[in-house]
């Protein structure tokens, strides 16, 4: 999901809150269908599509809900139409996020003339942004500038740098799409500038900065706008961002003939590719970096419970050879004790044959 998508819908819930806990959602399915407030029966269905939305599973129990939603604000004329708006905006971002742009298109639309007669200059600035950059993916380059001059137009009037900086990232990858590379390259600085400022960076931004940047063979700088774009990615932990940044870096030095930095960058992209690819949740990668260390520490803990089983067995045959050394030492004393109590007897024997020997000759 692009910035421009994600940001509008992190506006969005900042008004209403979601509840992630299955049973909950059950608890709120009964609550909603016994109340006889409108108001709260909206409330609970808000929190229910938020958590259908939230979980990345269950979209079309999202739609189903926030159609309820819009349903009942028409029928019973609830005052609050933000309430219908914040439905039709969710729409929008459903579609968008299953891929059908076009229905997404429609839905936006719907949103763009409600936050009009709503009279809300923010939200018609941020639905004309999203607008804008739909039509761009679909090559529809026309209607995507149109729609994003509407929306420099209006925020520029107000007072949000954030979304300011947006619009005009949205416009520089715009006219980059297109190949005016110097009006891409106009746009990005000045979103960016203002982006930094806030200390909201935007690797995709720098990204299609470096980019605009190495079309017009400017290669340090874009190698400069490629670092940063990584750098900030790793920081966001943004593991698309990561790889498409440094898949940039490698390209340029590969272009260039830095073999030292090629590999280096190219390894960078085998390991992003590699955990995009396993991992349905781009999120995944700290899990599986995750993992890799628990991996490691298992392998450490079972090289120590070799080392002690190892020092078991070398205690156990240690105590074995003393046991028989022992028994050893304890057979030669018996030996020695044996042998010179033979001698002995030996010498008593010799001693009293000499003596009788010695009467003998006497009596003679």
């Amino acid at each position: 999901m692009p910035k421009y998508i994600l940001f509008l819908f992190i506006l969005l819930l900042q008004t209403y809150s979601s509840i992630s806990q299955t049973s909950y959602v059950d608890s709120l399915k009964q609550k909603a269908k016994t109340e006889t407030d409108t108001q709260k029966k909206l409330k609970h269905y808000i929190d229910i599509s938020n958590n259908y939305f939230q979980k990345q599973l269950h979209y079309d129990s999202a739609l189903v809900y926030l159609e309820k939603i819009r349903t009942i604000s028409k029928r019973e004329e609830v005052k609050e139409r933000d309430i219908e708006a914040f439905a039709i905006n969710n729409q929008a971002i459903i579609y968008y996020t299953l891929g059908d742009k076009e229905k997404a298109v429609t839905y936006f639309n719907e949103g763009l003339s409600l936050a009009k007669k709503l009279n809300e200059p923010v939200r018609v600035a941020l639905l004309y942004n999203n607008i804008g950059m739909i039509h761009k993916e679909l090559g529809e380059y026309d209607k995507a500038l149109t729609n994003l001059d509407s929306s420099l137009t209006i925020v520029k009037k107000g007072d949000s740098k954030r979304l300011l900086g947006v619009v005009y990232t949205s416009l520089g990858e715009t006219h980059y799409a297109i190949g005016n590379y110097k009006e891409a390259t106009h746009y990005l600085k000045k979103g960016i500038q203002r982006l930094d400022s806030l200390k909201q960076s935007s690797s995709e931004a720098d990204l299609a900065l470096a980019k605009s940047y190495r079309a017009q063979k400017k290669i340090e700088l874009a190698i400069s706008q490629a670092q940063k774009a990584f750098q900030e990615a790793e920081k966001q932990n943004a593991p698309k961002s990561a790889y498409e940044s440094s898949r940039e870096l490698f390209s340029i030095y590969a272009e260039i003939g830095d073999t030292k930095k090629e590999a280096f960058y190219l390894k960078k992209v085998l390991n992003y590719n590699d955990s995009l690819s396993l991992s349905s949740d781009l999120n995944d990668i700290e899990l599986n970096q995750l993992k890799q260390q628990q991996k490691e520490q298992e392998q450490q803990l079972q090289s120590l419970k070799d080392k002690e089983l190892l020092y078991k067995i070398l205690y156990v045959v240690g105590t074995i050879i003393l046991l028989l050394l022992g028994i050893l030492i304890a057979k030669i004393r018996k030996s020695t004790r044996l042998t010179r109590d033979i001698h002995k007897a030996q010498r008593e024997l010799v001693q009293s044959k000499l003596e009788q020997r010695g009467k003998s000759t006497n009596t003679e």
